[in-house]
């Protein structure tokens, strides 16, 4: 038989031998427990459980967890199942798994840990209180000492899974967090209709790319792209068409690039890509290699199909230029790629 719980806490036989021994609990305890069970348990648990929740029911921190009596019912009967295996078994890994899943049980509800250590507290002198008046002192004090132990082992094992539960809660907390500013960090980066970066985080892009291939004697190139007559196909077809063109071309020159280059949508039917550590004549080659790409062939749109090509303008860095500097130069190449016709690569020095 596997115990989940003794396994994910690490709870194998030498552990269980180790924590029994902190708490002095020996292997001829299993008669007092027995004992326990005839003498105390048996005939007052119903008593020591009422007598239990009676006390909760007077303090302001443990009121909201008793206001549904159907809740309440169900607690107390699992409280005197409790009850009837105190102690049973005690160095067993069945003994064990039971106590680390009442921590879980109790985190997954919400209990302070504060309460919950209070209440153990309550709860063995509940059990003390109700050992037969008449019993003979020497096994009078055996009883107590082993109750002391019992609930000490017990709460020790429920407190442990209850920390662990409440640390794994704070680290989901935390992930789910993360996830959530890393979902808006994205978004805040991020063009909505092509998933391509937007303006300013390209050109932020564009800035730390420059700083570090100055920093490292490296050229960097910039490309600005853009889609030849895309007013024509807006007024042909529409703008719905014209926004699944513009996806789809940012899907090829997505493809066309290479991996360390970064593309974005500058703005309206204009793409700006910054090349790192790029001179160039490496430069004019990936811009060769994307308009062919985009003009391989038509964007097919479930019905209309839209030949497009794009007109692309290429600059390299020039000793002391700032990014808008290299920009602006690849702007003007542009303009001449379509002075020059359009579905064409131009470059200024």
């Amino acid at each position: 038989m596997e115990y989940p719980y003794c396994i994910k806490f690490g709870f194998d036989s030498a552990s269980i031998e180790s924590r029994l021994r902190w708490l002095e609990l020996e292997f001829s305890d299993h008669v007092t427990a027995w004992q326990l069970q005839e003498l105390v348990i048996a005939p007052n648990s119903q008593t020591i459980i009422d007598d239990f929740y009676t006390y909760l029911g007077g303090i302001d921190e443990s009121k909201p967890f008793l206001a549904d009596k159907i809740t309440v019912e169900r607690l107390k009967q699992t409280q005197k199942i409790y009850l009837e295996n105190l102690g049973i078994k005690f160095d067993s890994p069945e003994y064990f798994e039971s106590r680390l899943r009442v921590g879980q049980a109790h985190a997954w509800i919400g209990l302070s840990l504060s309460l919950y250590q209070c209440s153990y507290r309550l709860l063995t002198q509940l059990i003390i209180d109700h050992i037969p008046a008449d019993c003979e002192s020497s096994l009078r004090e055996e009883l107590q000492i082993f109750i002391h132990k019992i609930t000490a082992l017990d709460m020790s094992l429920a407190i442990e899974t209850y920390h662990i539960a409440q640390v794994r809660t704070l680290e989901e907390s935390l992930d789910r967090a993360h996830i959530q500013e890393d979902q808006l960090r994205f978004e805040a980066s991020t063009d909505a209709l092509t998933g391509l970066y937007n303006h300013e985080h390209i050109l932020s892009i564009l800035r730390r790319t420059l700083e570090e291939d100055t920093l490292a004697s490296k050229p960097t190139s910039v490309m600005m792209a853009d889609l030849d007559h895309f007013k024509e196909i807006n007024d042909t077809h529409g703008h719905p068409v014209g926004d699944k063109v513009l996806m789809e071309v940012s899907r090829r020159l997505g493809s066309a690039v290479r991996d360390f280059d970064s593309l974005g949508r500058y703005g309206g039917e204009e793409f700006l890509i910054v090349l790192k550590g790029t001179p160039l004549s490496t430069a004019l080659s990936v811009a060769e290699r994307m308009r062919e790409h985009i003009a391989a062939g038509p964007v097919s749109l479930h019905g209309p199909k839209v030949d497009v090509t794009i007109s692309v303008g290429v600059a390299v860095v020039q000793p002391g230029d700032e990014p808008d500097d290299l920009v602006s130069r690849a702007d003007k190449a542009l303009y001449e790629a379509k002075a020059a016709g359009r579905n064409c690569v131009r470059s200024v020095n």
